[in-house]
């Protein structure tokens, strides 16, 4: 098991950043190949499942842990599929204010890759997916197109159906 930090700061709000992070069901507007996929929320709030058919992945699962407003903060775990060849993993947002009127969005992670695969190099692979998750987030706020980065083992799952 290894544990993953992405840290990037930006002009924008802490308020308004949080407002779009906090909804579970929004995440295919931050990621490459989101307007291809699908997403299905079951639930509100804490327990609420959502199922991603990801066009660059393929199925994915995931269950909300934590939803704190007060803190900014959420965390979901993994409950089906391998995205990237992670057999499971947990991960955490938070959005912190900065002295320079910004916030700071911090996404960390816990994962353990497939036993097929190189946990060290999943690891770099599930950190380059929440640095596109942050830059998708930032550029969908400010209005911008996204410039996102070459995505390693993205069709991992889709190439190892079986696994």
């Amino acid at each position: 098991m290894i544990e993953i930090e992405h840290w990037r700061d930006t002009d924008l709000s802490p308020h308004v950043v949080w407002e779009e992070l906090r909804h579970f069901d929004r995440v295919l507007h931050w990621i490459p190949g989101g307007d291809q996929s699908s997403i299905t929320v079951h639930g509100e709030g804490v327990g609420a499942i959502r199922d991603l058919q990801l066009a660059t992945q393929g199925p994915v699962q995931h269950r909300l842990l934590v939803l704190d407003d007060e803190r900014r903060t959420l965390s979901y775990e993994l409950t089906a599929g391998k995205p990237i060849g992670m057999q499971d993993y947990v991960v955490v947002a938070t959005v912190a204010p900065t002295d320079e009127g910004g916030c700071a969005i911090c996404w960390s992670g816990r994962m353990t890759a497939d036993s097929s695969l190189d946990e060290g190099a999943v690891g770099r692979a599930l950190e380059v997916a929440l640095g596109n998750m942050t830059t998708g987030l930032i550029a969908r706020l400010k209005g911008e197109a996204p410039d996102f980065v070459l995505q390693p083992n993205e069709d991992w799952q889709l190439r190892n159906p079986r696994s």
